[in-house]
């Protein structure tokens, strides 16, 4: 299952959530804009080598905060949902027409994980049916869950799952251990010792 949005509720970064107060808000922009400061002169200072990727990331996290804080502040709420974890949606993109999630659907932060789970582990038993109805058999099969950071609230949610199964031809040969003798009876490997 991939997310079109995952959606989830292991714990925030920075102190934003899903819902939180313009000061709230406030204090997380001010913390992201000083650890800025110091990867900028941490750079400058060459104590350390901080990737384009994170600042980028910084930056944008911070104007995605501002656009929330000033919504808010024009609509006049204390209080703002995050718009991003608001209208996330689920939706199975595999080709296996006899799971959940086949139409986009919004599932509760809290109950997101245990859904996608739950979805992931219809791919495992439809696989492995699958694979009894072909005469093969399942060697492997993992279920991943993914997790990302909302880009507007910093909050940590599901993105989504992966389910792999790996599978061979049933074999029917057995291999017996030792030589058939003149008589077809199976001895030891070694009869004598020289």
């Amino acid at each position: 299952m991939a997310a079109i949005n995952g959606l989830g509720a292991s714990g925030n970064l920075f102190g934003v959530n899903e819902k939180s107060s313009q000061s709230d808000i406030e204090n997380v922009i001010k913390r992201l804009e000083s650890q800025k400061e110091r990867y900028n002169k941490q750079q400058a200072e060459r104590f350390s080598n901080i990737p384009d990727e994170k600042l980028k990331d910084i930056d944008k996290r911070i104007e995605n905060l501002e656009k929330r804080l000033s919504k808010m502040r024009a609509e006049g709420k204390e209080d703002g949902e995050c718009e991003t974890c608001k209208n996330r949606r689920y939706q199975d993109e595999s080709d296996d027409p006899g799971v959940s999630f086949k139409s986009a659907s919004k599932i509760a932060s809290g109950t997101a994980e245990a859904a996608v789970r739950g979805h992931e582990y219809e791919h495992v038993n439809r696989n492995q049916a699958k694979a009894d109805r072909e005469g093969k058999e399942v060697v492997y099969q993992s279920v991943r869950i993914k997790h990302a950071i909302c880009p507007e609230c910093g909050d940590s949610y599901v993105a989504g799952g992966e389910t792999v199964t790996v599978t061979k031809a049933k074999s029917d040969e057995r291999f017996d251990v030792g030589i058939k003798d003149e008589a077809g009876e199976i001895g030891d490997l070694f009869d004598e010792v020289a």
